[in-house]
This record gives structure tokens, sequence and C-alpha cells, in this order.
């Protein structure tokens, strides 16, 4: 007999009894409850690793995450190597562990590769990979505000829209992966985040075997990263058209201002107009089309066919719109100090001619609401106190906004 063949024989025997560990990969995507759900990965770990579940993290990642602030989650790329030779060695040294689970959105952009590569993997790891999708209106509007928290980003919501050409990157992704899974045979579980925004971390705790060490407590009502309100939104789009230049980092400084001081504050998805509502659809129907193939008939996302021009329509009620005032005079008042803080130590000296300008230009743009306009001629007139086509300009905006 062939020793040779003998000895690949045996090698096969011995891998097919080797025991594969579990490793579950939460991809995200972005604005699905992502930070929420690292958060309380992050509480429960110690737990989890009693039974035999890893989630690896450092100590101050894990500090960071558990007091609910913002984080990227318990891993990061490392270019230099394939993901499948990271993922294979993460699981050679802890065999000790039944299961192990990573949380990061930047897995999702890497996936597809990944899963192609199964040949590389599949001997060594058991895969289950977690995907959570949105409605596509929320997730373009939560995208646009992203861009303004972080990014800076000035630009009014259409124009944004417009130059993505309606189309969003994450539900073109979101196809590609799932339709990969089904190919490769890949186990995976999909969430429409739209209907679980509230039990979205239980779900994956459910979904990883261990629903017991949930840790209800930390996380009852707990809003990690929210949304800003309307009226934030349009004074922080201001602020970033006057200083984002010049403080590439100020949207960042006052929206974690808005989040940490008031994180329970209530959010309002960007109104998208029916014209672009219509034409995002339109644009994105395939994409959904093939998400909704594999999701269960209650979780599918609204698709072309179940457009109407009610869907576009906001209803607000006297008392929401009364809560929205009074929330509105709260966000204001701390947009006012970070601004104000950051300002102050940038500069003990008033405001440049150039920016004061910019300040009167934009107030008469047509861009800002009369609220703004009337702050931003305030702002200026603070600066250029004898100017008397500038006192005028504030008396005309006011007394428009008074007549409103």
């Amino acid at each position: 007999m062939n020793p040779d063949r003998n000895d690949a024989k045996i090698k096969r025997i011995e891998r097919s009894v080797v025991k594969k560990t579990k490793l579950f990969l939460h991809i995200g995507h972005g604005k699905t409850g992502t930070s929420a759900i690292q958060s309380a990965l992050a509480i429960a770990a110690e737990d989890l690793s009693k039974i035999g579940i890893y989630y690896p993290i450092s100590k101050s990642l894990r500090d960071k995450a558990s007091h609910l602030e913002i984080t990227s989650g318990n891993w990061k790329a490392q270019p230099e190597s394939k993901l499948s030779e990271q993922l294979i060695k993460l699981t050679q040294d802890n065999q000790h562990y039944s299961k192990i689970v990573l949380s990061s959105e930047s897995l999702f952009w890497l996936i597809s590769d990944f899963i192609k590569d199964k040949d590389a993997w599949d001997e060594h790891i058991d895969i289950h990979v977690i995907l959570a999708v949105r409605e596509i209106d929320e997730m373009l509007s939560s995208e646009y505000q992203q861009r303004v928290k972080r990014h800076g980003d000035c630009i009014p919501l259409g124009q944004f829209l417009r130059r993505r050409n309606f189309l969003s990157s994450h539900h073109v992704k979101a196809a590609e992966i799932i339709s990969l899974m089904h190919q490769y045979n890949v186990k995976h579980t999909l969430i429409n985040y739209s209907k679980h925004k509230q039990d979205i971390s239980r779900l994956l705790f459910k979904v990883i075997g261990s629903e017991e060490k949930y840790p209800e407590t930390q996380m009852k009502d707990a809003i990690v990263n929210r949304s800003l309100s309307r009226k934030e939104l349009e004074t922080l789009t201001t602020i970033n058209a006057l200083y984002a230049k010049k403080f590439p980092w100020i949207s960042t400084k006052i929206s974690d201002a808005l989040i940490t001081n008031q994180p329970k504050l209530k959010s309002q998805q960007c109104k998208i107009t029916t014209q672009h509502l219509k034409k995002i659809y339109e644009t994105n129907d395939a994409y959904i089309q093939a998400i909704n193939k594999f999701l269960d008939p209650t979780e599918k996302l609204n698709s072309l066919l179940n457009f109407s021009q009610e869907s576009a329509k906001q209803i607000n009620s006297p008392q929401n719109q009364k809560k929205v005032r009074e929330e509105e005079i709260i966000s204001i008042d701390l947009i006012g100090e970070a601004l104000t803080q950051v300002l102050s130590n940038e500069s003990q000296r008033k405001l440049s001619n150039d920016t004061v300008d910019a300040i009167i230009e934009l107030s008469q743009s047509g861009r800002v609401s009369k609220e703004t306009e009337v702050e931003l001629l305030q702002l200026a007139k603070q600066n250029r106190p004898k100017a008397l086509k500038l006192s005028r300009l504030l008396e005309h905006a006011t007394k428009e906004l008074l007549k409103d």
C-alpha cells in the first residue's frame, strides 16, 4: 500500500474529527445599532467568557463601550494579511472557547472577498455572519447626518442625494453579500433593523446563544450615538459652513457635546421630498428586491412596489410639535455653549471681517430658516455694531420671523 496515500487519508480523517471553533461575525452594516450592540457585548464580556463565549477586547476599549461611548467594535483591519489568515489565527489562539464573537462595521466591506476565500478557512472555522439592513430612506437620512456630524458637511440633503446619484452603497453591498452567502452556503442571520430598533442588541445575544447573559439593567433605554434633531442638524450645517475649513473637527466637537449631554433627546428623520424618495426607490429597486428575497415576509424592506405619496408624508401632532420646540431650546443652548468654548479657546479676539462677511452672505442665501437668519445676523451685528445696513437687515429679518 502507498504510504503517502495512507498519510493523506489519515490527515483528512484528523481534520474531519477536529472540532471547529464557532466564529460569529457581526458586520453591521452602518447605522443599524452597531454601537449599542458593541456596548452590550463589552458590558457582558466577562459573563460571556464564563460560558465559553469570547469577545476579545482591550480593557480600555471595553470600559469606553461599557459607558455607552461610541466605539468601532473589537476588530480592526490589518492590511498586511488576509482576513481568512487573521481569523484562523484568532481561533487557533483561543481554542479553549467554544465561540468567538467579532463586531465591526469594517467587516461589512471586506466580507465578500472573505466568503470567496472559503476554501482557505472552511476546515478551521465554523462561520456565522450577522447582518442588519435598514429601510433605505432611513439609511440615507442617517448617512447624511453622519456626514454633517463627523465630516463637516454643509450641503442640503437634496444635494447630498444627487451627488450620490440617489444610490445607497450599503444596500448595494448588502445585496452582494447576501447573494454570496447563499452561493457559498455560509451560515447567516439577517435582521431588519428598522423593525427591531428597540431589541437589536438582545436579538444578537439570542443568535449567539447567550440571551440569558444580555445586560438588561445597563442597556434598558440606553441610546448610543443618537441622531440629531432637525434643528440641531440645521444649526450644525450652518456652523460647518462657517467654520469647518478653519476648524475641521468642529462638527464632531459640537455633535459629541449634544449627544453626551442630551443622549435621549428625540431625533427626527431628515425630510426627503416625495420626488427624491421615488427616485431613491427607482434607483435601488434591484438591490432592495435582492435583499427582500431572503428576508422573512414580515421583515421585508419597503420597495418601489409599495411606494406611495403617503410614504413621503411625515405627520406631527400638536403635542409632539410642542415637545420638539422645547427640545430645540435645549439643543440651541448646548450648541451655543460648545461653540463659545471652541471659539474662546481658539481666539480671544472678535471674528475676522471675512468671517463676518461669510455669515451675512449665508444669512441672505435662502438656504437657512428665518430663525437661523436672525441668529446669524445677530452674531454679525455683535462684531459690527455700527453697521447701518446690517441693522436694517436684522430688523427686517426679525419682523419676518415675528409674522410667522
